[in-house]
This record gives structure tokens, sequence and C-alpha cells, in this order.
């Protein structure tokens, strides 16, 4: 994934090293265990759309990536008027469903939030 930010474009790349990165961040243990929930963490809060969660994810996204882009700068790119936040929201969500790496739990997680927000509605009626 690219963006253009400040004149210059920026890679994005949700591979292996971001899921590592994630799960560094947010693990819990079971029977001594541990288990990284890095996505099972990131992707509600980007489906509910939390900004900071956004700004995260791309600047983690972007580590291993050259040129690197700085939190200042995402921050900035998302507070500014001209930039299409939904679109923002649906790329990344879709590049997590694209890559090898969150592909497969990304897809599961989705599923599992939408059933739930229809059970919720159903539930409303």
């Amino acid at each position: 994934m690219e963006l253009t930010i400040e004149n210059k474009t920026y890679n994005f790349r949700f591979g292996i090293g971001f899921v590592r990165y994630l799960d560094g961040k947010s693990s819990i243990e079971q029977n001594g265990v541990q288990f990284g929930i890095g996505l099972e963490t990131l992707i509600p809060n980007l489906l509910t759309g939390n900004t900071v969660t956004l700004s995260d994810c791309l600047f983690v996204a972007n580590r291993t990536e050259n040129p690197r882009v700085t939190q200042e700068q995402l921050d900035n790119y998302i507070d500014n008027e001209n930039t299409d936040i939904d679109g923002l929201f649906d790329d990344v969500l879709k590049e997590l469903k694209k890559s090898n790496a969150t592909k497969k739990k990304a897809k599961m997680i989705m599923k599992e939030y939408e059933e739930k927000m229809q059970e919720t509605q159903d539930q409303a009626m």
C-alpha cells in the first residue's frame, strides 16, 4: 500500500514483521503459553473508526520500509480535511485481508465482528 504524504510517497507493508510487532505489544497468557492478540485488538478498533489506531497501524506498517514516515506526519495526514478518512480505513482493511501474514485471521475477525453486530441489531428489534 502506498500513501503520498507531504508530496512524498511512503510504502506500508502488512507482513509478518507487522504482525510480530503487534503481537509483541498485545498478548495474553493461557496455561503458561503466550498468545499474540495484536490483530484481534487492531481490527475491531479499525472497524469502529478509531483514528488513533489507524495512525498507529500505519506507523507500524511503515517500520520496515524506506522512506520512514513519522507519527506526526501520519497524525497530520489523518487530521487533514482533504484526506478521505473513510477511504483510508477501507484501504487498510483491504490490505489486511490481502496480505499473506494477516488475511486468514483478518477475514475471520471481520466475519465474527459482522455477525456480532447483526446479532446486536436483531436483539434491539
